[in-house]
């Protein structure tokens, strides 16, 4: 059986993955994230439009011990439509930056089911 997670996402990430450049989802490998398996569903809502909804199936996991190993490993383009370091910075906004030095990294691949 397979199990559905909700994240929450910025107006900017639902055009990336509306409009097919994003197809990787990169979250701090944790509690939350540790759980989800090939094949689970994540639902992504926009955090200021909640009519802005898009559901997606997991079809890889890649888990790296820091964010700069992801980033050598994993096309930023396919990440966000931003440049290293502005992704880092958005990372740190976002998580903290002590967290984002100091955890695992998790990238979510998926496939887009459908978009509200």
């Amino acid at each position: 059986m397979n199990n559905e997670f909700e994240y929450r996402i910025t107006n900017e990430v639902y055009e990336w993955i509306t409009n097919g450049t994003k197809n990787i989802e990169i979250r701090l490998y944790n509690e939350k994230s540790s759980k989800i398996k090939i094949d689970d569903i994540i639902n992504f809502k926009v955090v200021d439009n909640e009519e802005a909804k898009i559901k997606v199936k997991v079809t890889g996991l890649l888990i790296y011990k820091d964010i700069d190993s992801l980033l050598n490993d994993i096309d930023i383009k396919k990440i966000a439509n931003l440049s290293k370091d502005n992704l880092v910075k958005l990372l740190y906004d976002i998580f903290g930056e002590e967290k984002v030095k100091t955890s695992h990294i998790i990238g979510i691949k998926f496939s887009v089911l459908e978009v509200h």
